[in-house]
């Protein structure tokens, strides 16, 4: 049987794999350690492949996002910004909201929505 702690994560994962939007989740240093079944299939990627490693490498980048309102505190936290997925080219909306912990980031939880045509 499951303690509280695991039950609750994994009825939390069970929830955020059936979402259809994208959603991140990394640590302060943007490292990856989690993602949802719609991440993992719309960047053709298995979990452990990417758990690890920097969330900007999804998108093709090889340092934090330049306008990531995360890494500058600037702007609204939580501001959408558009992100295109280089494997797909399709553009989504990103919305990156913070667990702060005696004033500092210790968690994001990035959501990405399909930018509609």
């Amino acid at each position: 049987m499951l303690d509280k702690d695991d039950y609750t994560e994994t009825l939390l994962n069970m929830v955020l794999d059936e979402i259809d939007d994208i959603i991140l989740i990394h640590d302060s240093e943007y490292t990856l350690v989690w993602m949802n079944r719609a991440g993992l299939k719309e960047f053709g990627v298995q979990l452990e492949d990417v758990l690890g490693k920097r969330c900007y490498t999804l998108f093709g980048k090889n340092t934090v996002c330049r306008d990531c309102n995360v890494s500058t505190m600037h702007g609204d936290v939580g501001e959408s910004v558009v992100r295109i997925i280089p494997r797909t080219g399709e553009m989504y909306m990103c919305r990156s909201l913070p667990l702060y912990r005696n004033g500092k980031v210790t968690m994001v939880v990035q959501h990405l929505t399909k930018c509609k045509d």
